[in-house]
């Protein structure tokens, strides 16, 4: 059975959906939401991830450990040019992937706390604005 929590998780995953929608296509500056990373290990960041894949945007799971992703992709990304990002991890997650986006001008844009440990939040070019 769903908890009260899980469920309100779910609602603000509904509402940070709404924000990262227009993310998902060409908006007027250009940019595309590149990818959604997710911690597989909390059912709101399943259904985070599992709606904007429906909207054909690539997501991809960890379990904390941001280490191979970074190294197998988004290394290789950051350095050949911009690169969106959202996701839903735990802020231990979103700091690793902060520092290493900081090295390759890029900053969080968007953060949200939410219950459970979990944080929602978007990485783009830039300089540190939240």
């Amino acid at each position: 059975m769903t908890s009260r929590r899980e469920l309100l998780q779910i609602g603000l995953t509904g509402s940070l959906l709404f924000l990262l929608a227009p993310l998902g296509r060409r908006s007027s500056t250009g940019a595309r939401l590149s990818k959604v990373i997710f911690d597989e290990r909390f059912p709101a960041s399943v259904a985070f991830a599992h709606e904007l894949s429906q909207h054909g945007i690539p997501v991809h799971a960890i379990t904390g450990d941001v280490t191979a992703l970074w190294y197998h992709d988004l290394y290789h990304r950051w350095r050949d040019g911009d690169v969106h990002l959202a996701g839903m991890t735990t802020k231990d997650s979103l700091f690793c992937l902060e520092t290493l986006a900081r090295d390759a001008g890029h900053c969080v844009t968007h953060r949200q706390t939410l219950g459970s440990g979990l944080v929602s939040w978007s990485i783009g070019p830039g300089s540190y604005r939240v």
